[in-house]
């Protein structure tokens, strides 16, 4: 007679077989697990450090400025017994200083002060100009009457002031060549006879310090 077992009977059979091979599997795998963790290599990246610049800068030495020493002290006098206290100046003598002392002198005034030609603002113009003065010398035989004898010619300098009328003053011989023959008495007598326009400094007639030069030649 054939026995029949149930599906259920059999599942329940093979229950403890199947927790074993799962026991073992599990087993299997974590011994797995474990070998393979070891193999692995882990991996380290270091980066590179980066470049680092410095920069220099040049510092200016400071200059050290020393202070000036403290004031000395003031020295009290000490009265020197070798001195005669006789010889001391005193009231009686004091009658007889001269306190008298001359005033500096004033201050030229406008009319007293002399400006040279070459700093004029306006300056002096002789009257014809020096053709005028070239004329006067030969329509009164200003010629030097020795050194036309002698045939000799000469120069001569002149200085002079124009006032403030235009009138020549302070006349004088600054250079004469050659000199002795009378070619400088001749120019100052010239000069004296001729007429200038005033010069002006800030529009006001003013004195002006001025030179010619006179040359005598034969014809």
């Amino acid at each position: 007679m054939l026995s029949y077992k149930k599906p259920e009977a059999e599942v329940r059979m093979l229950y403890p077989k199947m927790v074993e091979i799962g026991f073992l599997g599990a087993l299997f795998l974590i011994t797995m697990v474990f070998l393979f963790s070891k193999r692995m290599e882990t991996k380290v990246f270091v980066r590179g450090a980066e470049e680092v610049v410095l920069e220099t800068e040049e510092i200016p030495i400071t200059q050290q400025i020393k202070r000036p020493p403290p004031p000395a002290r003031p020295s009290i006098p000490i009265e020197d017994p070798d001195v005669d206290m006789e010889d001391d100046l005193t009231f009686d003598d004091l009658d007889e200083i001269d306190w008298s002392m001359e005033a500096p002198p004033p201050p030229p005034s406008a009319e007293d002060v002399i400006v040279d030609f070459f700093a004029v603002e306006d300056p002096p113009m002789m009257s014809g100009g020096s053709q005028a003065l070239y004329d006067y010398l030969a329509k009164n035989n200003l010629y030097p009457e020795m050194a036309l004898k002698a045939e000799i010619t000469g120069d001569v300098i002149i200085i002079f002031v124009v006032n403030e009328k235009g009138l020549p003053q302070d006349v004088e011989i600054s250079q004469e060549r050659p000199a002795g023959l009378g070619f400088g008495p001749a120019g100052v007598k010239a000069i004296k006879a001729m007429k200038f326009s005033p010069g002006y400094q800030r529009d006001k007639p003013v004195k002006v310090k001025m030179q010619q030069v006179i040359r005598f030649r034969l014809e």
